[in-house]
């Protein structure tokens, strides 16, 4: 008997695509409180062991979260485990690569956080808050604005959240220079390079993404010389991990204008402490994490979740399988 891990709402809104999938499939359900039920029979954590899990976001929003991931280390069965982080830099997954569990990421938020990126860098090249004020204040004032058309744009990290961005920025025509670690070709990008190589594309760039995957190489990557070496009138876009940016250089960089402006989603810590100066700074756009938040990114998930539940099941490769060597 193959047993799943899944939050009991999830089970609910889909159990018959998961029935469909395996009919002998067993469910152990986790409720907001860390409950567990199984045939609708309340059990002790421990008395069923699990063999599959899918930590997804309503296990995070129900504030289950430091349960599920307990149960799954704890257990000593799981084989594999579906997430719904792209990113897998939180400490519990490299314990969990450790017992040999296969970890599938999630690219289910990649359109949301492109979209996020292209339309952010577009309200400030456009200046939208500029002619807001205008109509408020009833004046009929022509706004020039900036296009994206023949802009450069530097994105570090080119894998999937990467990738989605530059096929959006190439609509307008604009270049990309894409970063990862192999630095071999890609059709999305004008010029792939290595992570190394960045210094001699910073100065160039109109607008630089961080798109990356948090851990010693790029930890900080974002400090003083890398701010430095910016154009004045640069945009600079965080929606990879806080902790890629030393903040207080990020800070002092964009009181100086260099970059001119930034478009931050992540932070170190989170939530950003009320007392950040970032919050005041009329050259930064704050979010609060939510890049992902498109309305498409959970239908997406069910569907990466159902199709790796059915690939692992017939023994057929998993898509978006972290690699433990990449962490």
């Amino acid at each position: 008997m193959t047993t799943l891990l899944i939050q009991e709402k999830s089970y609910e809104r889909l159990e018959k695509e998961i029935k469909a999938i395996s009919p002998g499939l067993k469910a152990l359900l986790i409720a907001a409180d860390g409950s567990l039920s199984l045939d609708n029979q309340k059990i002790e954590s421990g008395k069923v062991k699990p063999d599959l899990a899918w930590l997804n976001i309503e296990i995070l929003f129900s504030g289950a979260m430091e349960k599920f991931v307990k149960l799954v280390l704890e257990a000593g069965t799981v084989r594999w485990l579906q997430t719904f982080m792209a990113g897998l830099d939180f400490p519990f997954y490299g314990e969990m690569l450790r017992q040999g569990i296969r970890i599938t990421r999630s690219n289910a938020q990649v359109i949301a956080i492109a979209e996020y990126v292209l339309s952010n860098v577009m309200a400030q090249y456009q200046g939208v808050l500029d002619r807001r004020k205008h109509q408020l204040a009833h004046v009929w004032r022509t706004t020039g604005f900036r296009e994206i058309w023949r802009t450069k744009w530097l994105i570090i990290g080119f894998g999937n959240i990467g990738q989605e961005i530059a096929k959006r920025v190439r609509a307008f025509e604009a270049e990309v220079v894409g970063v990862r670690r192999s630095g071999a070709e890609h059709p999305l990008a004008d010029t792939m390079i290595r992570l190394d190589r960045i210094s001699e594309y910073l100065p160039q760039a109109d607008v630089v993404v961080l798109a990356c995957a948090l851990n010693q190489e790029t930890r900080e990557l974002a400090d003083q010389a890398f701010f430095q070496k910016m154009k004045k009138e640069a945009t600079f876009v965080n929606i990879a991990r806080g902790k890629l940016v030393k903040q207080k250089d990020m800070i002092e960089a964009l009181k100086t204008g260099r970059p001119a402006r930034a478009i931050l989603d992540v932070f170190d810590p989170e939530p950003l402490e009320e007392d950040s100066p970032l919050w005041d700074m009329e050259n930064v756009i704050i979010t609060p994490h939510s890049s992902n938040a498109g309305n498409g990114t959970h239908p997406r998930g069910d569907r990466l979740f159902l199709e790796n539940l059915s690939r692992f099941l017939e023994g057929r490769p998993l898509l978006n399988e972290a690699d433990p060597e990449s962490l």
